[in-house]
C-alpha cells in the first residue's frame, strides 16, 4: 500500500467539516483516520424508495461521501479530489428507521489515484452494500 502521510491517532471532525450535500442527506462521520473512515445515516422517510426502504442512491451518496472524506484525509496540502469511478453491490435492505453504518478503508493510495472499499451495514449488522470507488487526485494549482 503506498501511503502518502504516517499513521495518526483517530479524530472525530465537527459536523461543518463535511459538505453541505452531506449535511442536508444526514450523513454523520463518527471516525476519521488516514487508514479509516466510518460514519452513520438514520434512513429517513425522505430517503426512501416508496417500498420503505433506503434508497440506493442514498445509500451510495453516503458511501462517495465516505470515500471523499478518506481521500481528502490523505491529500497533501492545497490538493483536492473528486470521484472518477464508483461501483455498488446491493446485498440487503435497509429499512427505514433503521441507522445505516458505513466503514471505509483504503486498497491503493497513489500519487494521482486513490482507491477505497466501503462497507455499509444495516442495524443489525447484515451487510447491506460494498462500494469500491476511484478517487482521482487533482494537483494543486498555481
Amino acid at each position: 500500500m503506498n501511503e502518502t502521510r504516517p499513521m495518526s491517532a483517530p479524530r472525530r471532525p465537527p459536523a461543518d467539516e463535511q459538505p453541505p450535500w452531506a449535511k442536508r442527506v444526514g450523513i454523520r462521520i463518527t471516525l476519521l483516520t488516514p487508514e479509516r473512515v466510518e460514519g452513520e445515516l438514520i434512513a429517513r422517510d425522505e430517503l426512501g424508495n416508496g417500498y420503505g426502504i433506503l434508497h440506493g442512491g442514498a445509500i451510495m451518496t453516503f458511501a462517495d461521501n465516505l470515500a471523499g472524506t478518506a481521500t481528502t484525509a490523505n491529500l497533501p496540502d492545497h490538493q483536492t479530489t473528486t470521484t472518477i469511478e464508483s461501483k455498488t453491490n446491493f446485498f440487503a435492505a435497509i429499512p427505514v428507521g433503521e441507522t445505516a453504518r458505513g466503514e471505509c478503508v483504503p486498497l491503493h493510495r497513489g500519487r494521482t489515484t486513490m482507491v477505497w472499499q466501503s462497507r455499509i451495514t444495516r442495524g443489525d449488522g447484515r451487510l447491506a452494500a460494498i462500494v469500491i470507488h476511484t478517487q482521482m487526485v487533482i494537483p494543486a494549482r498555481g
